[in-house]
């Protein structure tokens, strides 16, 4: 080793500086590398991401990624009592082997939360206290739709309560919002590397048959912000996801405000369309290669006619392959709500009972 005398001080110097600077650009680049080589897990959500979906990806590995879609989720009311005896988790407790078993779960959530929780359901207002929601982050739901009669069932506050407790809480929301924009914003959740993008639009605001219009939820007269939205989705996912919330109460076919809209979104780009708000399970109708189910009927609910009792789960498969992700298959998967909200899975006998209802046989769909 040469040992530095006072006349190398200038050789010294310049070198240790050569070297810092060297030292301080790579470690510039690694920093850059690292932040530009990040990304979302799987399963986790956003709305504001510029990433393309997997089909512009020099990725050509194949994957698959499933979700479970239901109906009317009313954690209020007479639901209340189940939860009482038998706790938060119990409305799900026949169902948590299905939940489970995929990458995640979607609903429409139809009561707002307040964060009053001594104010009960009562009627058709209806109010979810703040513990009762446990079941949806534990059964995976990591988005739901808010877009329904019964947003405003709290007035301003509750819903404006409802988007902050359900995002406190990890579960994704759309179709309400502090304006119209807002209430467009899609919610996008990645599992296994597909991107799901979800809107979702009601026929109503308030719970007054549609009249009263207001700035909060997003309605399905809103043709060019559903398109607009979805133009833009379709940049940043790979599969669109529409839900609507509209219908007459307690028939088997869809009135002309729903198949249009429900055309419309499939027209404008998306790869289903998943209907709710009959309380009955509805038909199903296959529109430029596109599924449209009008409606999923309940999920979780207290009514107790027979046909209110069943309702039709949805397990949707989404599968890349060689750089091209398609909806692979969607599995109709019926429930019998018992209890005052406990659905649990049809028996075959059931399954077959309840499809011949909507002249459906196979309960597998294929694109």
């Amino acid at each position: 080793m040469r040992s530095f005398c006072p006349g190398d001080s200038h050789t010294y110097n310049m070198r240790s500086t050569t070297a810092s600077i060297l030292v301080i650009n790579w470690l510039f680049i690694l920093t850059f590398l690292t932040a530009a080589c990040g990304g979302n897990s799987s399963a986790n959500s956003g709305s504001g991401s510029n990433a393309k979906p997997s089909e512009n990806s020099t990725d050509t590995a194949e994957s698959k990624a499933t979700f479970i879609a239901v109906g009317d989720m009313m954690l209020s009311r007479g639901v209340e009592h189940v939860i009482e005896s038998g706790g938060p988790l119990m409305p799900f407790s026949q169902m948590a082997e299905t939940l489970s078993s995929s990458d995640f779960n979607f609903g429409n959530f139809e009561a707002p939360i307040s964060g009053n929780d001594g104010r009960m359901g009562k009627g058709l207002v209806f109010n979810v206290r703040t513990k009762d929601i446990d079941g949806l982050i534990k059964y995976k739901f990591k988005v739901v739709g808010l877009a329904n009669n019964h947003a405003f069932d709290q007035g301003l506050a509750g819903l404006r309560n409802t988007i902050a407790f359900l995002n406190q809480k990890g579960i994704e929301n759309t179709g309400t919002g502090e304006d119209k924009r807002a209430a467009w914003t899609p919610r996008v959740i990645e599992a296994n590397g597909i991107r799901f993008g979800f809107l979702a639009a009601s026929y109503a605001s308030v719970n007054d048959g549609g009249v009263t219009k207001n700035q909060y939820v997003a309605r399905i007269e809103d043709i060019d912000e559903m398109k607009t939205a979805i133009a833009k989705l379709k940049t940043e996912c790979d599969i669109v996801v529409v839900a609507m919330h509209a219908g007459i109460e307690y028939t088997r076919n869809p009135e002309k405000g729903q198949i249009a809209f429900a055309r419309a979104v499939i027209e404008a780009g998306a790869d289903v369309m998943i209907g709710a708000h009959p309380h009955w399970i509805q038909t199903i109708e296959k529109y430029q290669g596109k599924y449209i189910f009008y409606s999923l009927g309940n999920f979780i609910f207290d009514q107790r006619k027979p046909d209110t009792k069943e309702g039709l789960s949805l397990r949707i498969t989404a599968k890349r392959s060689g750089g091209k992700t398609v909806i692979d298959q969607i599995e109709l998967m019926p429930v019998v709500i018992e209890k005052m909200g406990v659905p649990r899975r049809a028996t075959p006998q059931e399954t077959a009972a309840i499809l011949k209802k909507i002249d459906i046989i196979d309960p597998v769909l294929k694109p």
